[in-house]
């Protein structure tokens, strides 16, 4: 063999063994970029989506309905409260999120994360604040307590009562007679921008749900009142009688009387015509001129005086059912009477 073949042959050996060593060593290179790249690119968006925004202040935003999520992420980036809108709208992709955008008005917290903003914008943790009303409140008193904290105008509140709203058990209320009576007292969470209308359905729609029980439905079509009559007269005890024990056997009381005819005479209901809050009543104030006076006229108001809660709706549906055809409640204590006489006895003892 010459020494050419064999030096040959030598440098061919060399130049495949650099070829094999650069075809495993290139592949190796892309491979290291492909996941240099890979790792910095999550190492940038853990970065960006903990990062905190750049508002000094809490921030309203608000996703009309039906807007899609590049016009939500655009607004989001515009607003400062995300730095750069395209690692946001790549996560929401990622994660399955780009469709569940909740349409509704946010307060965005100042240094509030991408990630904490995806979390309250695709579970709909819109701005909101939490109501509580109580049983017995009017339409008034509820009207005073939304203005006090700041959710709608008194003005506003009672104007939208005297709307139409389209309730199956509004059908049997007069058309001359408001809501009181069925803006069902409850805990509430009101959403931010909500309107007095949204409010009152919201409170319509809860009696609904509280006196559509199968059970209570029930017992209201073989109590021989319409709905309408036990609300009114639930509203009555709500403001006579503030235990549950004393409440069924003033609804009772009430009960007896209107299967006797006589009349109600129950002083809340000349209070709440009069648009006032006492004690104890003239005899001028008793002959006053009005539907929701049961001294004068017999028989139920024309309508609810407040709006009752379900154990005074209870307390009528389920009546303690007695001698007694009077009370008198005097500091929290309620003193039952058989006669007028009776009666009269406690007023002198009890509130002269």
């Amino acid at each position: 063999m010459s020494k050419l073949f064999v030096q040959k042959s030598e440098k061919s050996n060399k130049w495949q063994t650099i070829t094999r060593n650069k075809l495993i060593v290139i592949p190796v290179i892309i491979i290291l970029i492909v996941l240099l790249t890979m790792l910095s690119f999550a190492l940038y968006m853990r970065t960006f989506m903990y990062s905190q925004n750049q508002i000094t202040k809490t921030t309203e935003f608000t996703i009309s309905k039906g807007e899609d999520v590049r016009a939500v992420t655009k607004s989001l980036s515009e607003k400062k409260i995300i730095k750069k809108g395209w690692p946001f709208l790549l996560y929401l992709k990622y994660k399955g999120l780009s469709g569940q955008l909740i349409a509704g008005v946010y307060l965005i917290d100042p240094k509030l994360t991408p990630m904490g903003v995806a979390d309250i914008l695709t579970n709909g943790k819109v701005a909101s604040k939490r109501i509580t009303i109580p049983e017995g409140w009017t339409i008034n008193e509820i009207g005073d307590y939304l203005e006090k904290n700041k959710i709608v105008t008194k003005k506003d509140f009672i104007a939208a009562t005297k709307d139409k709203y389209n309730y199956d058990f509004l059908k049997s209320k007069p058309d001359n007679v408001g809501l009181e009576g069925y803006l069902f007292p409850d805990t509430y969470q009101i959403s931010y921008r909500e309107s007095s209308s949204d409010i009152i359905n919201k409170m319509l729609k809860n009696f609904g749900k509280k006196t559509g029980d199968s059970q209570l439905t029930a017992e209201i079509a073989g109590s021989g009142m319409s709905l309408h009559q036990v609300i009114t007269l639930a509203s009555i005890v709500e403001r006579e009688a503030s235990k549950p024990e004393d409440r069924k056997v003033v609804a009772g009381i009430f009960l007896s009387r209107l299967q006797e005819g006589m009349p109600l005479q129950s002083d809340v209901t000349v209070l709440y015509a009069l648009g006032v809050n006492k004690k104890t009543l003239t005899n001028e104030e008793t002959q006053i001129a009005s539907p929701y006076n049961t001294y004068v006229n017999k028989g139920l108001p024309i309508g609810p005086i407040n709006n009752p809660g379900l154990d005074s709706i209870d307390a009528v549906l389920n009546p303690s059912m007695t001698e007694y055809r009077y009370f008198l409640a005097a500091d929290g204590v309620v003193y039952y009477s058989k006669t007028l006489a009776e009666h009269q006895e406690k007023v002198a003892k009890y509130l002269q």
